[in-house]
Order: C-alpha cells, then structure tokens, then sequence
C-alpha cells in the first residue's frame, strides 16, 4: 500500500502583499517579487593560538534574518503613470505617521510591514530598511510621470515580535512533519523513480 501525498488543487491563489502597520495600507500590485533572498549571518569566531596548527572556532551568536528582492512597478497610463503605486513605497522610506499627523517628528518610528509572501514563513513582522526605485529610461509619459519603475526592497525581521515566536513552534513543527513524511515517502517508493 502505498501513501498519497497528493497536493490538493485550489480554487482561489493569494496575491502579493505587503500591509505597511504603521500607515494602515495595504501594498500590492499585479506583477510579483523576483527572487527573494533570504538570508542570516552565522557568526563564527576563529581564535589563533600561538603554536597550534589551526585556529579554534567559536560560536559567538547570528545574525538578523533579512529578506530582499526586486519588484516592477508597471502602469501604461497616459496622465499619471505609475505614481500612485510609487507613493505608497515612498511611505516606506519615511518615518511613520499615519493619516492624521501629517508632519513627522523625530520620534516617530521607522516604516514596518507584515509580510510572507515567498518565504515559506509565517506571516511577520518586519522593519523597512531599504526602498529603493529605479525609473527606467524611456518608459516616461507625455506628461513626464514614469510608466515602469523598479523597487529594490530589503527587510529585517523583527525576532522580538510575538509573530517570531509562533513561527518558532511552526518551524519545529514543520521541520519533523517534514521528516518524517519524506522519510515514509522515500520508504515506500525506494526504486520506482523520483518523488518530485
């Protein structure tokens, strides 16, 4: 007998998204992210010894989870462009007010988002630390308004959040349901070809 891993066929697919949680919007567009880099420094210290042939190694912590990746801001209008997608990403390069406090102040805090999308990851909290466009030559309207922008995004996860600590428990979860389902699944189908 063998198992099923069937994976299910759905009806509905859920869009890009970013909800910026300090101006209340949410940021979405019809064309996706490129590659997400998801990346976290290992921090490992090689300490010399005088006279020894190799320098022990010491763990001495990580890094922050950082997650970064491309999007095209594309909008063929003849009058406005793309710059209404454009501001909501200049909100993101600005500290936080909100609708009602138009004028910032020092202490207002820096731009975060919850997103997930890509990631394999529970939905979390991340801080905004680079926004970046590019406006690409010739795709500039009669009226001067660009047509197709890109947006180089890096994000910081917050690992203090509460988000953190239930993806936590989902990674341990997930991380031994993997094994073992691909465990069995290697199992019952030793021989008869791959089991992508």
């Amino acid at each position: 007998m063998a198992l099923n891993f069937n994976i299910p066929e759905y009806a509905f697919s859920l869009p890009w998204f970013m909800f910026d949680l300090y101006n209340l919007q949410i940021i979405t567009s019809q064309t996706i992210p490129s590659d997400i880099k998801d990346s976290k420094d290992i921090i490992l210290t090689e300490t010399p010894i005088p006279g020894l042939n190799y320098s022990p190694v010491q763990p001495s912590g990580n890094g922050n989870r950082k997650i970064s990746f491309t999007l095209p801001l594309l909008k063929r209008n003849n009058t406005i462009g793309n710059s209404l997608l454009i501001q909501q990403f200049h909100a993101l390069r600005n500290q936080a007010t909100g609708l009602l406090n138009i004028f910032s102040n020092q202490f207002n805090p820096n731009p975060k988002v919850l997103y997930y999308w890509g990631t394999g990851s529970l939905p979390l909290e991340y801080f905004v630390s680079k926004c970046e466009l590019t406006h690409k030559e010739k795709w500039t309207n009669q009226m001067g308004q660009p047509q197709f922008s890109e947006v180089a995004i890096e994000l910081i996860l917050d690992e203090n959040n509460f988000l953190y600590k239930a993806e936590e428990l989902f990674r341990k979860i997930s991380m031994y349901t993997a094994s073992t389902i691909y465990s069995i699944d290697n199992a019952v189908n030793l021989g008869k070809g791959r089991s992508y």
